[in-house]
């Protein structure tokens, strides 16, 4: 008799490619007791691989079909605005679209689970040369569900902003005791939603954290 064999064939893939731009400046400010920086930023992803059309959970997909673009702004400041009062605080402004897609209704859209806005403050005041407290306010816009690296979805995450509070004691210089309360006023608040607008992250509930550290 005659035998057969089988013989399985597989399609093969490119990896995906990814490219960075930036382009920044920095500036002393005060004499230079504060850093500014500004930079405008365009990252673009092609070859990507996207999920079963209509069904982001399974487990074939379409190989180097997709490509997105991810551009916009960031602000930075860092520094002692007095003696005792210093400051870092951050701003960035983005705008993301999918520029090719096996579903051409996809192009020109924006991406899942990426804020247009991110914004944080932390300010620490030194009240002595042994207590030091401060806080940071969180700041995040408003997004759509999706699957990493894909096309926005129809269900909206809120935007949100949480403020962290802290307070650190040098009682010499081996021994640092430090606290730290999150999300202070206890804020319910989502981090992404994925496709079916059901699966979601939650941010982290009020808490707080002792430290207590010593240097040898």
């Amino acid at each position: 008799g005659t035998g057969q064999s089988a013989v399985s064939t597989f399609t093969q893939s490119e990896p995906e490619k990814s490219t960075n731009i930036e382009l920044g400046s920095k500036w002393e400010l005060m004499d230079g007791k504060l850093l500014a920086t500004g930079a405008l930023f365009q990252v673009t992803k092609r070859d990507v691989m996207e999920a079963n059309t209509g069904n982001n959970y399974a487990l074939n997909g379409t190989l180097n079909t997709g490509a997105y673009k991810v551009q916009g702004i960031e602000l930075g400041l860092a520094g002692n605005i007095t003696s005792k009062l210093s400051a870092h605080a951050g701003l960035a402004i983005m705008e993301s679209e999918v520029t090719k897609s096996v579903t051409p209704g996809n192009v020109g859209k924006e991406m899942a689970n990426l804020p247009k806005k991110t914004a944080s403050v932390l300010l620490s005041y030194k009240f002595t040369p042994k207590f030091t407290f401060g806080g940071t306010l969180t700041h995040q816009s408003s997004k759509f569900s999706g699957s990493p690296e894909t096309v926005a979805g129809n269900f909206k995450v809120p935007a949100y902003s949480t403020l962290d509070l802290f307070a650190s004691y040098k009682f010499n210089r081996q021994l640092t005791a430090r606290v730290n309360v999150n999300n202070v006023f206890n804020k319910d608040y989502y981090l992404a939603t994925y496709t079916s607008g059901k699966f979601t992250y939650m941010g982290d509930a009020r808490n707080v954290r002792a430290t207590l550290n010593y240097d040898f």
